[in-house]
């Protein structure tokens, strides 16, 4: 069963007819004809049969199709990885991050990345979650780096997700001793802890609700049954610097929180019964080949955590 002979054969099946898949396959029709002859006598069963002037396969033709596209997948996929063992080197790859933690990571990874591979084209978009997700769905990004729940993580099914970090999602407030005043240690809880009941006269500056940090904001204030007021932004470096202003209190991932321009001016708390986190993972499709070049730049983003 060579290659030929397999796309041969699928062609007729999805054409149902030696006509058309003739054309399609740039043969004559009488050649293509004694082909299928001859395979079926070597086979010693017919794969089609004729109705209402159409092929339609036998049971012996739904298990040689079912067999054949198993195969052609499995020449595809050495394929790819003989094509990606050449592009260590050379090659292209098309990265997703969303903006905010594009800031803080890119810089730090992109540099060791180019003296890795010096000719490596390196393509960066930087989008919300959902816009990376549908670049990941259509293939005009190979890997995207995000924020997803737990459940999430374990749920969906498009895409192989591998788990880099988990984050605590924290209240952040500015370092005025009022919160501080209004917060308590509790066990096992890395920040002080405040009810966010106290904080309902205050103003919570959010992302937007396209982005993930937006959307659970909105999910944890409604989930404690407050509703003060909102100030929606597009980046997590103007909400901090505002919190920093004392201009509002707002929510934060954990990730190098402390180590951010504006943390000296910034407390920052736990809060809820149990600890509201994230996982931070770098998604890419479940057929992805994880090229070399792929996987040194997974390990410099895990390597930041």
């Amino acid at each position: 069963m060579d290659r030929r002979e397999i796309e041969y054969v699928i062609v007729i099946a999805q054409e149902k007819t030696l006509s058309k898949a003739a054309d399609r396959l740039f043969v004559s029709q009488p050649a293509l004809s004694r082909f299928l002859l001859k395979l079926e006598d070597e086979l010693g069963l017919p794969l089609f049969e004729r109705r209402k002037r159409q092929l339609i396969p036998t049971y012996a033709g739904e298990l040689y199709l079912a067999t054949a596209r198993s195969i052609l997948q499995l020449q595809q996929k050495l394929e790819k990885e003989l094509d990606a063992l050449k592009e260590v080197d050379h090659g292209k790859l098309s990265v997703g991050i969303t903006p905010g933690r594009g800031h803080t990571i890119l810089p730090m990874i992109l540099p060791d990345f180019r003296k890795q591979f010096p000719d490596y084209e390196l393509r960066i978009f930087e989008e919300d979650v959902d816009t990376l997700e549908r670049m990941l769905s259509d293939g005009t990004i190979e890997i995207a780096f995000f924020t997803m729940s737990e459940k999430s993580r374990f749920t969906q099914k498009r895409f192989c997700c591998e788990l880099i970090s988990q984050e605590e999602i924290v209240l952040c407030a500015p370092k005025n001793g009022h919160y501080e005043l209004l917060s308590k240690n509790e066990p096992g809880r890395k920040y002080p802890w405040i009810d966010l009941k106290y904080l309902e006269n205050d103003c919570f500056l959010t992302l937007k609700k396209k982005m993930r940090l937006g959307q659970l904001a909105s999910e944890i204030l409604e989930s404690h049954a407050i509703s003060p007021r909102i100030a929606e932004l597009s980046t997590i470096d103007t909400v901090l610097s505002l919190v920093a202003q004392e201009y509002g209190v707002a929510f934060a991932s954990s990730f190098r929180i402390e180590k951010h321009e504006t943390a000296d001016k910034i407390s920052f708390f736990s809060f809820g019964e149990h600890p509201e986190v994230w996982d931070f993972v770098a998604a890419y499709k479940q057929d992805y080949l994880v090229s070399q070049p792929a996987r040194f730049l997974i390990n410099l983003v895990g390597a930041l955590y």
